[in-house]
């Protein structure tokens, strides 16, 4: 599918899609969207796995938007790199491409495809970053966050920061939120401990999250190594909605 142009972003991103099994059959069905960033290397990843769980009754079936960047860093990081440990002057595009995301992207998928109200972004280690982003800064676009190894280190913290203010506030909207961390230390793992405490010890009813840790996986293979348990608990939260 194309989108030849964007009023929020220079470059549009490929993006693809991936019908249910059932979609040409049923054709009175609404389907759940799960919108996987970096689609070009981990679609496939997600649309298999779904597939495998709904053939044994263990998720719902899903339209699969993948959603291929151009230049990821500067559109998945939602702030500016500052520190010069890492890219300087790097990222600050997210909220333009959530933007995107939100408004156009999602208005044409609607139109396209027979969706439901039911929405879950995921995404790896930058992209994971722009799915916290999402999180806290527009916590009713998505009904589900997945966020495999999320760079939280990023910058000056602020996206980090900004969650745990989120999660202690008054406004937490009703979610699912799944997230891991591999082999990974230093201050990455420092900054993602802290984050993923601050969530469990302040998580509200209306949140349910999921958590793992996987001590010999190493950062390229959180998303491979969580992609079941974060689709398990996924599925199991919509039961409870009633989807």
């Amino acid at each position: 599918m194309e989108i030849s142009q964007s009023k929020y972003l220079a470059t549009a991103p490929n993006i693809t899609i991936s019908l249910p099994s059932s979609y040409e059959v049923e054709t009175t069905k609404a389907y759940p969207v799960l919108y996987v960033l970096d689609g070009d290397l981990n679609g496939g990843l997600v649309s298999g796995m779904l597939q495998r769980l709904y053939s044994s009754k263990g998720s719902n079936e899903h339209i699969i938007v993948g959603i291929t960047s151009q230049d990821r860093i500067r559109d998945f990081a939602p702030t500016v790199n500052k520190d010069p440990r890492g890219p300087v002057g790097a990222g600050g595009g997210g909220d333009q491409f959530l933007d995107f995301m939100e408004k156009e992207l999602m208005p044409t998928i609607s139109q396209r495809y027979r969706v439901s109200k039911f929405n879950v972004l995921a995404g790896h280690s930058i992209a994971g970053l722009l799915v916290m982003h999402s999180f806290h800064s527009r916590p009713t676009v998505f009904q589900g966050h997945l966020a495999f190894s999320p760079a939280v280190w990023w910058g000056a913290r602020e996206t980090s920061k900004a969650t745990k203010q989120y999660v202690t506030s008054s406004q937490l909207t009703e979610n699912y939120l799944y997230m891991d961390i591999g082999s990974e230390g230093g201050e990455m793992r420092q900054v993602y401990d802290s984050l993923a405490q601050t969530i469990l010890r302040n998580r509200h009813v209306d949140l349910n999250v999921r958590f793992d840790e996987f001590e010999h996986e190493s950062h390229d293979f959180t998303m491979a190594a969580g992609i079941y348990n974060a689709l398990k608990g996924l599925y199991q939260y919509q039961q409870k909605q009633g989807l």
